[in-house]
């Protein structure tokens, strides 16, 4: 099988919106495409050893812990605080590196056709004194999915996390919105409409996929985010150049 050098990033609004479950989901999805895909969590935070969320992705991607699992590349920076990057790695005296970062993102898609790079926290949380996790996702052409929900405050988060979208020139491959959970109906509706509303505001397409439960997603919802991705004949670089 052929390889190339298609990444994207997938973050949220906030902590616990889902990002994990959309990674594993959208890597499942791929695989049943006919893609070699794997997962990249940059920075895991109140864990030890290996990564939570790794270990969630194999879980939902029906796959076992590989050898990059268990070597730490597919999370290189593990952390027992549950705090943001900058300070669960300052607990442990240790700074998070871009470079090391960077070296997980070389390494995997040498050996993958699809990496699936899954943020910590929200947008904008600093990695280290001089860098935000997005500034980061810029920095390497990473198209984005966004993550979000309709619990309170989301309008408000979803508003922010594309203003700061767009100041980065980053490409929105479109919002996961997130429906786990008890809503009161009213929000639900009235979100999703401002969630629209908000895309189209600051210049994105109207792309949303509705994710009724985390633990469920269908082939045309993922597909409306990855274009390309039904026909494993075009490879991961042309779809960037395609954008999203």
């Amino acid at each position: 099988m052929s390889r190339s050098q298609g990444a994207m990033a997938i973050g949220g609004i906030d902590t616990g919106v889902g990002k994990s479950y959309v990674t594993g989901l959208l890597g499942r999805y791929l695989l049943q495409q006919g893609w070699a895909t794997t997962t990249l969590k940059l920075v895991q935070t109140g864990c030890r050893d290996t990564s939570d969320d790794i270990m969630l992705h194999r879980k939902i991607m029906g796959q076992e812990l590989t050898d990059f699992d268990r070597q730490g590349i597919t999370c290189p920076y593990v952390f027992p605080f549950p705090a943001s990057p900058k300070l669960a790695a300052e607990m442990t005296g240790q700074t998070i590196e871009a470079s090391v970062l960077d070296q997980s993102l070389v390494t995997l898609q040498k050996d993958y056709q699809w990496l699936l790079v899954e943020g910590a926290g929200g947008l904008l949380v600093p990695l280290n004194r001089d860098l935000l996790l997005l500034d980061y996702i810029a920095a390497n052409n990473l198209p984005l999915i966004l993550v979000t929900t309709p619990r309170l405050g989301s309008i408000n988060h979803t508003r922010l996390s594309l203003e700061a979208i767009r100041s980065r020139s980053i490409t929105l491959c479109g919002l996961v919105y997130n429906l786990f959970g008890d809503h009161p109906k009213e929000i639900v509706q009235d979100t999703l409409k401002e969630c629209r509303q908000a895309l189209t505001s600051y210049g994105f397409k109207e792309t949303i996929v509705l994710m009724p439960d985390i633990r469920e997603s269908s082939a045309a919802a993922w597909q409306s985010l990855l274009p390309s991705a039904s026909n494993p004949g075009t490879s991961g670089s042309e779809f960037m150049k395609g954008g999203c």
